[in-house]
């Protein structure tokens, strides 16, 4: 079991990652772009590049037409949301965070449940002794102190159980709903990509990731309870609208989908047909993959690089981080 910083791909893996032909591998390598080096497996030697490597050659597919600067997502600050549990949010928000990642962005991901899940999917285990977005927001530490690296080019602000009890002190908090865009605005210029995995409620807390968010990804498992509570999602997300004075971009995702179901084709239809405007075109299906990926805590290409959920999440990620 390999962590996220860990994943290497074989020449024909990342072909297929970088949707090019295997031939053009030995001109990037020739041109600097690329590195790759030897990695025995079973009783062969071969060819693999590392997590670096990946992110060398994307971001340098990023730069403008005139090579004067890198496409960045039109969305900077985002936040995977949903007021119920259970419809996989957490899981989706790790694998996107590591997408971005290998797509050579700099990724800030942000644990803001208490349970941690985000913390525990990017292989950190140690979150009780971490600090977190409490000791930032209540007990005024810098936010770039709560900061840890996870692999090149994404960080984490991790999670525990301490911060269930955030919403009583920061409710007593003057701008209460201010302090946590406040706190980005000072590192915001070390990150293409700010994302954070909220808890599932309608708390103090998510209200402030609401008013720091250029865009709300919300995660709807096709399932009619969590069909059901969207309209209190939609709800939440238009008082703070209201409140705030803000028009926030909101992309609901499919979660979770079983084509084999009919319920899962009902409520998916149901999705688009009341939310045509805010549903996203990929929907992410039921798969083996996404929870081997979670047992592992690792990315779901070390899983299957070829796999049905690699290919939805590559599609997520091309929709979410449109520059």
């Amino acid at each position: 079991m390999g962590s996220f910083q860990d994943i290497t791909f074989s020449i024909a893996e990342f072909a297929h990652l970088a949707r090019i032909e295997k031939g053009e591998i030995s001109k990037l390598e020739a041109a600097g772009i690329i590195d790759t080096f030897r990695r025995k497996q079973g009783n062969s030697d071969r060819k693999v590049l590392n997590l670096e490597s990946v992110q060398r050659y994307f971001e340098a597919k990023r730069i403008g037409r005139h090579g004067d600067q890198l496409l960045l997502p039109k969305h900077k600050v985002q936040m995977f949301y949903n007021v119920k549990g259970g419809t996989g949010k957490s899981t989706l928000t790790a694998q996107f965070v590591m997408k971005a990642s290998m797509l050579g962005l700099r990724v800030l991901a942000i644990d803001l449940d208490g349970q941690g899940h985000l913390t525990v999917n990017l292989d950190v285990l140690d979150g009780h002794e971490r600090p977190t977005i409490y000791d930032v927001l209540i007990n005024d530490l810098p936010l770039q102190d709560a900061i840890m690296q996870v692999a090149p080019k994404l960080d984490l602000v991790a999670a525990n159980l301490g911060l269930c009890n955030i919403e009583i002190p920061l409710n007593n908090k003057p701008r209460r709903e201010y302090r946590l865009s406040e706190a980005l605005e000072k590192i915001k210029h070390n990150y293409d990509l700010i994302v954070a995995d909220t808890n599932p409620a309608a708390s103090i807390l998510n209200g402030s990731m609401l008013v720091a968010s250029d865009l709300v990804n919300v995660v709807c498992a096709t399932n009619p309870l969590s069909f059901h509570g969207m309209s209190l999602v939609m709800a939440t997300i238009e008082h703070m609208e209201r409140e705030f004075k803000r028009s926030l971009e909101v992309k609901i995702i499919p979660n979770m989908y079983d084509n084999r179901e009919v319920i899962s084709q009902e409520v998916l239809g149901e999705l688009r047909s009341q939310f045509e405007e805010n549903c996203t075109k990929t929907v992410i299906n039921r798969s083996a993959d996404l929870n081997e990926a979670t047992k592992r805590r690792s990315s779901v290409w070390q899983v299957n690089t070829r796999g049905v959920a690699a290919s939805d999440i590559r599609h997520l990620a091309d929709e979410l981080l449109a520059p």
